[in-house]
């Protein structure tokens, strides 16, 4: 079913009542009260609106007169052992970098029925490394995205949507990406009982990106597609495992991520993870230095969601 047949609905449910109220007899004793005006319907509406609209790789948008304030705290911790080889001798070196960002800022506002924008302002970031201190400091890039519910199946619990995004290249030096980036987002979401608390949410993303190389900027594509498994309570807590894979490094981080309603208008969450990868290096160096060895990324965010404005399923 698509969205915009709401309408059609509601036509045909307005001549259904006419019809009854003309075959009815109409009572003179007392004038019937004024009808109470019913919340706008959203497929993803509800009292668990928020959990359901929280994910970015979910369908759900916030529609219009609704909007959504976030922000998270975010961060990083990549350690790596690495075994150097020089050829008569070896040596083993641990190291470390890390970074860490805030606020990370979002806000979602609904601008139809059926599609919202996102506009993610610039936070601060610092990298450090162990041996070397403050790499890099400052404010990140701009993004704002779109993205548009653009197929519902109440039945079978499907929903369809596309999201949007652009990239400007507006942080600091060491920050900011050599140019902007462009991705088109496919989203699925497939409901598995019928309660509609677990699912799956699917995500396509292709990007297309700049980066730096000897030569200069270079422009490339990636697809990272996403698998969302995921789970809401009764009492309002959602749990979902975020599965990608980035074809371009072969690698699939694994993200645990989960959130908790206080009340209606307002959520916490929190996200944990990341990928391990191995390092495998040989430059010419008076014969060859080979450096093999592994890397461990981890990555932890706490923040909150608020939701101005409701909607009803």
């Amino acid at each position: 079913m698509i969205v915009d047949t709401y309408g059609t609905v509601v036509a045909l449910a307005l001549s259904f009542f006419m019809s009854l109220a003309e075959a009815s007899p109409t009572p003179t004793a007392s004038a019937a009260p004024p009808a109470a005006t019913s919340p706008s319907r959203d497929p993803c509406g509800g009292s668990h609106e928020l959990l359901k609209k929280y994910l970015a790789a979910s369908p759900c948008v916030f529609v219009a007169g609704q909007a959504s304030v976030q922000a998270t705290y975010a961060s990083t911790y990549i350690p790596a052992n690495v075994r150097l080889d020089l050829g008569h001798s070896s040596a083993n070196v641990s190291t470390n970098r890390s970074a860490f960002g805030y606020p990370g800022a979002m806000l979602n506002i609904g601008v139809s029925h059926n599609a919202q924008i996102t506009i993610l302002p610039p936070s601060f970031s610092q990298i450090q490394s162990a041996p070397r201190g403050i790499l890099v400091a400052g404010a990140t890039d701009m993004q704002f995205w779109y993205k548009q519910l653009v197929y519902v199946d109440g039945a079978r619990g499907i929903l369809g949507g596309l999201l949007l995004t652009y990239e400007a290249p507006s942080g600091s030096p060491g920050l900011a990406a050599p140019g902007p980036a462009y991705t088109v987002n496919p989203l699925l979401n497939i409901a598995t009982n019928k309660s509609r608390t677990m699912g799956v949410s699917l995500a396509f993303p292709i990007s297309n990106l700049a980066t730096s190389t000897a030569s200069g900027v270079e422009r490339a594509w990636v697809f990272v597609p996403q698998a969302v498994p995921f789970w809401r309570s009764p009492g309002g807590t959602l749990l979902a495992l975020v599965v990608s894979h980035n074809f371009t490094t072969n690698a699939t981080p694994l993200l645990l991520n989960t959130a908790q309603l206080i009340s209606r208008r307002f959520q916490i969450q929190a996200t944990y993870g990341g990928v391990d990868g191995s390092v495998d290096l040989a430059n010419p160096l008076e014969g060859v230095v080979r450096a093999q060895g592994t890397t461990y990324s981890r990555t932890l965010t706490v923040g909150g969601s608020v939701l101005l404005g409701e909607t009803s399923e």
